[in-house]
């Protein structure tokens, strides 16, 4: 049986990675869910603050965060750290392999050879 909850999603994404969010958004939509993808709702004229807040107010409301991250973005760790203090449930979608993530991940393995 199909789950038939309808969801609010709020997609954290790096500039580069906009069309990977707007896929997800797409899929999410197509299920049923309202999708919130700050890099196309969220006004990008105007000055920092604003669209920081503006990003706060639709996340708010959001029942879960998915993040699709290139590993370096700025902006995307400030709004984890904003899912985060909402309690937000957060689920990584997509990080770009070649980033802090993968090396961690790798030294980790080094670690562990005998």
């Amino acid at each position: 049986m199909k789950d038939t909850c309808v969801k609010k999603y709020f997609i954290i994404h790096s500039k580069g990675l906009t069309d990977k969010a707007a896929e997800l958004a797409e899929r999410l939509r197509r299920e049923g869910h309202d999708v919130y993808v700050p890099g196309i709702q969220t006004k990008q004229d105007i000055d920092e603050l604003t669209i920081a807040a503006a990003n706060r107010e639709a996340m708010s409301s959001a029942d879960e965060v998915r993040v699709i991250w290139d590993g370096t973005s700025h902006g995307v760790i400030f709004d984890l750290g904003m899912a985060f203090a909402m309690k937000k449930p957060i689920k990584l979608e997509y990080v770009i392999p070649k980033s802090m993530k993968g090396l961690m991940e790798r030294l980790g393995e080094l670690q562990r050879r005998p």
